[in-house]
């Protein structure tokens, strides 16, 4: 990878945290309770365990009050975003287009709402064209490999 691209992904990856960090925080208060440290984790693609994140907070809680704070987590967690494989990135963007989805697939009504979210501006026609396409097993959606498979062949 290059070292442009490795400084891309960290950047992102640096905003992600920050925007997982205050969304989940919900009493704005700057720190992290256990329920919310686990949402933000699983907003950032990771599973994780009861045990992993009450270990976090014990090994950071500095005032005793079973929280963790933005510089903590934020260290943390881009260590853990910085070491994951591009194939980890990929299966994350791939869940990030079904998040909404009625199936585990992407479908032409899942791109027509990032479409919106993301104002691409795409046509429908657009859209059902990039599902034919790439859709190698003809059902009429984008399933996990397929989806690696553009994702690996363009270098992306």
């Amino acid at each position: 990878m290059s070292n442009i691209r490795r400084s891309v992904i960290m950047e992102n990856n640096k905003k992600r945290v920050k925007e997982s960090f205050y969304l989940m925080d919900s009493d704005a208060d700057g720190y992290l309770d256990y329920h919310e440290m686990k949402a933000a984790l699983k907003a950032l693609g990771f599973t994780v365990k009861k045990s992993y994140v009450l270990t976090i907070i014990r090994m950071y809680d500095k005032h005793d009050c079973n929280k963790i704070c933005f510089d903590d987590f934020n260290y943390v967690v881009l260590e853990k975003l910085n070491k994951r494989s591009s194939l980890d990135e990929i299966k994350y963007a791939y869940k990030s287009f079904i998040n909404d989805s009625l199936c585990d697939k992407i479908t032409l009504e899942d791109l027509q709402r990032l479409n919106e979210q993301l104002e691409c501006n795409l046509t429908i026609e657009e859209m059902k064209l990039m599902i034919k396409e790439f859709d190698m097993d003809q059902d009429g959606s984008i399933n996990e490999s397929e989806f690696i498979e553009i994702m690996t062949n363009f270098g992306i």
